[in-house]
């Protein structure tokens, strides 16, 4: 166990030994290949820590609770992939609406007629229909 357990962290094997007993660590790293025990001795380790801090559940409830975690992170991201797929449905939905493939470098411009004379109101005689409507709204 000398590997496992080095003499310059002795709580570490305190901790273990006092709530699983050195007999019960023994058979278990003796019933695991040698590429195993290291992870083994690690989660004994913290299930030991776990069982001091909390008798009872020791890190059962730490699993638990990285459960429910995990289970809403999951809710969250079902909903944003529905938004998602919404968001990407009205693109489309656009975007042939629009008639184009991509809309993300289309402009609207409107087309100028050089050969219209500014009035004395300073519009053109080609009244720009954007133009008209802000044009009513301040009557």
């Amino acid at each position: 166990m000398a590997p496992y357990f080095p003499p310059n962290d002795p709580d570490k094997f305190a901790i273990v030994q006092r709530v699983f007993g050195t007999g019960h660590i023994v058979k278990l790293l003796q019933g695991l290949e040698v590429e195993q025990r290291e992870d083994a001795v690690n989660s004994i380790v913290y299930e030991a820590s776990a069982r001091v801090k909390d008798p009872v559940h020791g890190c059962a409830k730490d699993v638990h609770q990285l459960q429910k975690r995990i289970a809403d992170l999951e809710s969250q991201l079902a909903v944003k992939e529905t938004e998602l797929k919404h968001l990407q449905s009205e693109y489309d939905n656009l975007v042939l609406f629009l008639g184009t493939e991509s809309i993300d470098s289309q402009f609207v411009e409107y087309p100028v007629d050089s050969t219209s004379q500014p009035r004395e109101d300073g519009l053109n005689d080609k009244a720009d229909p954007l133009m008209s409507c802000s044009l009513l709204w301040e009557e």
